[in-house]
């Protein structure tokens, strides 16, 4: 046996001790799991690259090598107990730059969660930790804007979620950087500690700090989707094979749950996607008066929004409290009957009970398929079905967020046009530059959104759709959201479609997309997914679908829609 394969062996005993995983093992300096690799993009937890012999644990027979050995092994050992790979791989940004830094905020976390009775690995990962920092300002990774942008962003991350100072060293270097990256990221920071114990939770805040992060990188003129070569060659910010971490970027490594076959999805450039909020989509005028036509059309349906309400709190119980009921045999003594109490101490009806009221604690988001195709269905009867399930929800005490997706242009737009000037290379993957839109975020109400919900009614910005990344924006969004139960309804009248992306790629390559994301998000369990087909079935994409046909009027058996889903 080699000398390098017997520290393998040690090193995996270690990792495997702290793992609580009797399949995990080191070969060939990459962590494997039940013979399947785990890439960790993490940069201190590096096995091929560092400060000393180049190895990345400077010489194994020194002290130094040793204990970056067994900090190293530690850390990659909470990963494995703490992080599911197969939610992390969906969860991941797709651009190679926020990949990375949404990974250290992954590993910081887990981290976060080692054992208090076990304070040897918290001791061994901050050594290893802080060795690869030193090796790195030795290394002066501070002379390039992405180097220092990489160092300062995971110091601030493990500042934040281990509760730890940096060193004056480290202020030194990162003093003005930090200053200037927490006016951009501070708030996703801060939200990172309150959703330790929560994986999917966690994640929502972390890709926002990856995405703004990278923005930052690309408003410098440097690209997110090729990162920097001043990263992509320092191997103390890139502690794998970069062509390796592409394939992770692009979906096509191992690592992905057996039931679930990796569909290679990728996008081709996200430079020209969009998010806007609906009353921005057309002039102040003409969203007013579109509101009127809107107000018109749900009177004439005459449906109870009180009576819905009430079906809704039942649908999404939660006890509320809504006062006292007195002369109650038992309960607690009613200070108002103390009279009775004295003038008859037989009378036993002197007690009152607290009255509970059923509420809904509920989160509930209507995703709307804004494509050309739903000009042709009942897109005007979808927006008074929207809008007055909306406002029964909120009478029912319920959340409720209306979202819509489409694309910023017709035949790939921009997005089309960059892959045209690059020589159209094979498989680009999603090709056209998509538009989110928020009709009403779950921070408003209704009246606050009546104008925003109004937009549904043009039909200008209806295009094409790329269903599968409007799951994972709307299931994202949800996620943040404190309520007890999450429901996620899709309203659709068709399978996705966009021209550039069908022509340019595989059969399939969308619709095995879409789904892979709803089966993704069913297994979770962290929100119900369901979906309404306009006159058609969706369960080829989501199991909990049903079917409605909007062509006649609405009456209040056409809002049975949630009951049916979630009932």
């Amino acid at each position: 046996m080699t000398a390098s394969r017997r520290l393998d062996r040690l090193a995996s005993a270690g990792l495997r001790a702290v793992a609580r995983e009797p399949r995990a093992e080191i070969r060939g300096r990459r962590l494997e799991v039940a013979d399947r690799p785990r890439l960790v993009v993490v940069p201190y937890l590096a096995l091929d690259a560092g400060p000393d012999s180049g190895d990345g644990l400077g010489s194994p027979a020194t002290t130094g090598g040793i204990e970056q050995r067994r900090g190293v092994m530690d850390g990659l050992g909470l990963r494995v107990r703490h992080s599911d790979p197969d939610l992390h791989q969906r969860l991941s940004p797709q651009p190679i730059l926020q990949r990375i830094v949404f990974d250290i905020a992954e590993q910081f976390r887990c981290e976060a969660l080692a054992d208090p009775a076990l304070p040897g690995v918290t001791t061994n990962t901050a050594a290893a930790f802080e060795r690869w920092s030193d090796a790195a300002r030795a290394a002066r990774v501070g002379e390039t804007g992405v180097g220092l942008l990489v160092f300062t962003v995971t110091h601030m991350l493990r500042s934040r979620l281990l509760r730890v100072q940096t060193t004056e060293a480290v202020d030194d270097l990162i003093e003005v950087t930090r200053g200037n990256l927490a006016r951009l990221i501070g708030h996703a920071i801060k939200e990172l500690p309150a959703s330790i114990a929560s994986q999917p939770e966690f994640a929502v805040p972390a890709a926002e700090i990856a995405r703004l992060v990278a923005e930052l990188v690309e408003d410098a003129s440097e690209s997110s989707d090729d990162a920097p070569r001043s990263v992509v060659d320092n191997a103390l910010l890139i502690p794998i094979d970069w062509e390796l971490l592409e394939e992770i970027a692009a979906g096509q490594t191992a690592g992905r749950s057996a039931a679930t076959p990796a569909p290679g999805y990728h996008v081709f450039t996200a430079a020209y996607d969009t998010e806007m909020s609906a009353v921005d989509l057309y002039r102040p005028a003409v969203v007013r008066e579109l509101r009127r036509t809107l107000d018109r059309q749900i009177e004439a349906q005459a449906v109870s929004v009180a009576r819905l309400a009430q079906r809704l709190r039942r649908l999404f119980p939660s006890p509320s409290p809504d006062g006292w009921t007195g002369g109650e045999e038992d309960g607690v003594l009613d200070p108002s009957r103390l009279a009775q109490l004295v003038a008859d101490p037989t009378n036993r009806l002197v007690h009152r009970r607290e009255r509970l009221r059923p509420t809904a604690d509920a989160a509930v988001t209507f995703l709307i398929d804004t494509s050309g195709s739903m000009k042709q269905q009942r897109f005007e009867t979808v927006a008074v079905l929207t809008d007055t399930l909306v406002r029964a929800l909120e009478m029912a005490g319920a959340t409720s967020e209306v979202l819509g997706f489409t694309t910023g242009a017709w035949g790939g737009g921009r997005a089309m046009a960059q892959w045209r000037d690059q020589g159209s290379p094979p498989d680009p993957g999603r090709l056209n530059e998509v538009q989110h839109i928020v009709y009403k975020s779950a921070e408003s109400s209704w009246r606050q959104a009546r104008l925003g919900m109004a937009a549904m009614l043009r039909t200008d910005h209806y295009r094409e759709g790329v269903d599968g990344e409007a799951i994972e924006w709307a299931n994202r969004r949800l996620l943040q959201r404190p309520e007890r139960r999450r429901a996620l309804v899709v309203v659709s009248d068709g399978a996705p479609m966009d021209a550039a992306t069908a022509n340019a790629n595989r059969d399939g390559f969308l619709g095995d997309h879409l789904r892979s994301v709803a089966t993704g998000i069913e297994r979770d369990r962290l929100v119900q997914l369901g979906a309404v087909g306009i006159d058609l079935e969706l369960d080829e994409f989501i199991t909990n679908s049903v079917s409605v046909d909007l062509t006649g009027t609405l009456t209040i058996g056409s809002y049975d829609i949630l009951e049916r889903l979630f009932g």
